[in-house]
């Protein structure tokens, strides 16, 4: 079960630092429901759990991911007959 914290919120969206190899996660972010920044830690009545947007963004990946697939196949068959 995920704890009611804002980092599991629908509503939360992580803020970012630049480093010099790459972005990183803080441990505040910004709260569309009460329009603020606030601490990933916290929590609040307007918790709502984010386990159908995770859900949903694992499903466009896998459908990328068949994609992607399908094109190196595709480029493998190409690369075959051109080869024979």
């Amino acid at each position: 079960m995920i704890k009611s914290i804002c980092k599991n919120c629908t509503f939360y969206s992580a803020y970012y630092k630049q480093y010099s190899s790459g972005f990183g996660k803080i441990d505040h972010g910004y709260c569309s429901k009460q329009q603020q920044p606030i601490s990933q830690h916290e929590t609040c009545e307007n918790f709502k759990s984010n386990e159908a947007k995770e859900k949903s963004r694992e499903e466009r990946r896998l459908v990328a991911l068949d994609q992607a697939l399908e094109s190196i196949n595709e480029i493998a068959q190409i690369l075959k007959e051109k080869m024979s």
